[in-house]
Parts: structure tokens; C-alpha cells; sequence
């Protein structure tokens, strides 16, 4: 394969990888959106069942008619679960070696016959600490 061809396979493969990424990011944000809302459901139904809870427990029938806060107590935990679940599908997506972004697989291609770029010096040593 000539040198061009080597190029174009590599930008066409670079390009797919660019455009899984971007699908990958965006059901991520979509995820990350209903992950908020079920967040924001969970929210009000905790403070609903504490309206609830409060009310039994100021008219002092908290002990006594406990039950009628099972569905709201089932309704969060619904939700807990459903963010737990969301949460791990979230995790799925961005990838389970959390590389999110191309770069990390790009290359440099080379004109063939051309000089390998020089290596850069090591940084200097930092200088000593001030002496009290």
C-alpha cells in the first residue's frame, strides 16, 4: 500500500472512531439528563413521604397507621433503584477503561524518508528547598 493510501485508510479510521465517540458522548448526555430527572423524581418523593411522615407523627399516629406511608416508601425505593440502574448504564456507555476521548488512540503518521522528530531534553532539576 503507497504512502497515500496508508494516510486515507488511517483519517478513515480515525473518522470512525470520531464519530463512535460522539454517539458514545451523546447517549451519555441523554443518560445523564434522565439520570437528573429520575434524581429530581426521587427528590420530591422523599418529601412527600416526609409530609407524610410528619403529619402521622404530629397528630401522633405514626406507630399506629405506619402503613399508609408503604407506598410512598416503595415509590423510593423504585426510584433508588432505577438511578442505581441508570447510574451503571451511564458507567457502560463512557466505557469500563474510562477512555473518553479519541486521543488516546490517535497516531502520527510519517512522511516515509522523513526525519524522526528529536527527543525532547528531560526538564532541569527543581532547585533545592529555601534553607530556614
Amino acid at each position: 500500500m503507497g504512502f497515500l493510501d496508508e494516510i486515507k485508510q488511517r483519517a478513515t479510521d480515525v473518522a470512525s472512531q470520531v464519530a463512535e465517540k460522539t454517539q458514545e458522548t451523546a447517549k451519555a448526555g441523554q443518560l445523564q439528563m434522565q439520570l437528573r430527572s429520575l434524581k429530581g423524581e426521587e427528590k420530591d418523593a422523599l418529601a412527600d413521604f416526609g409530609r407524610q411522615a410528619y403529619g402521622l407523627h404530629r397528630e401522633g399516629a405514626l406507630s399506629e397507621r405506619s402503613g399508609e406511608l408503604a407506598s410512598g416508601a416503595a415509590r423510593i425505593a423504585d426510584l433508588q433503584a432505577q438511578i442505581a440502574a441508570k447510574e451503571q448504564e451511564i458507567a457502560d456507555v463512557k466505557g469500563a477503561d474510562g477512555s473518553d476521548t479519541v486521543e488516546g488512540s490517535a497516531e502520527e503518521v510519517q512522511e516515509p524518508g522523513a526525519p524522526e522528530p528529536a527527543a525532547s531534553e528531560p526538564p532541569p532539576p527543581p532547585p533545592p528547598p529555601p534553607s530556614a
